[in-house]
């Protein structure tokens, strides 16, 4: 199955006329991602789209007052606020019969990150902040097992030192005590992180394929996580050959309908 994201479409924040602009395109395998305004009346808006297979991801639905989500914090007040958007998230899952749920990992601050994803403060030790994940996760996974609702946890880029879970030991940390997580694959992160910190690529996917659900699909120049087109990039598809997944999420952003609908096809055509 492929789906395409939210967060793909350029001009427009409105999730309202973005679902509409996917259902005139005939896209309907759809994952509700991040950078969207706030909307009231989520369940309502969905439900008109009943024709749809969605999925949702990470911070959505979009808050009111934004809020960048820390799942390891030092502060038990942000960490709590942390896990109950996860539940929101997974209780909408829920009502809308929506079948998966995935988020990001914590960061190594006391607090949270600013809204540019920069740190403030100084970093806590990462064997606290590893503990404060395990914590959050543990009390998230047992609400999506009540909600019947599978979640997966996404690599990061290890944009600086407060980024978790960018590291095949770290997975492999994570999977021995979690061994029926999910994990959403991002090869754009994926791809920053090998380079910054020197592992191989393949010995990643090989720490984490037994438990890929998906794999987010965008390119990069190795430096910075800006979700370019894949544009037939040969990264994106030498690695999707590895993972045996039964789903794939376009997360290019900026594009317009009609660059999305040719990455799309070209998605289609590849026979991995």
């Amino acid at each position: 199955m492929i789906y395409i994201s939210t967060s793909c479409l350029r001009y427009t924040r409105d999730l309202s006329e973005i679902l509409f602009l996917y259902k005139k395109a005939g896209i309907t395998n759809i994952e509700l991602g991040s950078n969207h305004d706030y909307v009231e009346g989520i369940d309502a808006l969905l439900n008109n789209y009943r024709e749809c297979n969605f999925i949702i991801h990470n911070f959505f639905p979009p808050q009111k007052v934004p809020f960048i989500l820390n799942l390891a914090s030092g502060n038990k007040n942000i960490r709590n606020k942390s896990v109950e958007m996860c539940k929101k998230a997974i209780a909408i899952c829920g009502r809308s019969n929506i079948p998966l749920y995935s988020f990001h990992p914590g960061f190594r601050v006391k607090d949270t990150l600013g809204l540019d994803f920069s740190v403030k403060g100084p970093l806590i030790p990462y064997e606290m902040a590893f503990k404060n994940f395990i914590k959050s996760i543990d009390e998230i996974l047992c609400y999506a097992k009540n909600v019947k609702v599978s979640v997966a946890l996404e690599n990061l880029e290890h944009r600086h030192d407060a980024y978790l879970m960018t590291k095949p030991d770290e997975f492999e940390n994570f999977l021995a005590i979690f061994p029926e997580f999910y994990v959403l694959l991002d090869l754009g992160h994926l791809k920053i992180a090998s380079l910054k910190l020197g592992f191989g690529v393949t010995d990643f996917i090989k720490s984490v394929k037994d438990n890929v659900i998906a794999v987010h699909i965008h390119e990069n120049n190795g430096r910075v996580d800006n979700h370019l087109r894949p544009n037939r990039s040969k990264f994106i598809y030498d690695n999707i050959k590895y993972i045996n997944c039964p789903n794939l999420i376009l997360e290019s952003r900026n594009l317009d309908i009609t660059e999305l609908m040719k990455e799309l096809s070209e998605l289609e055509k590849y026979n991995y």
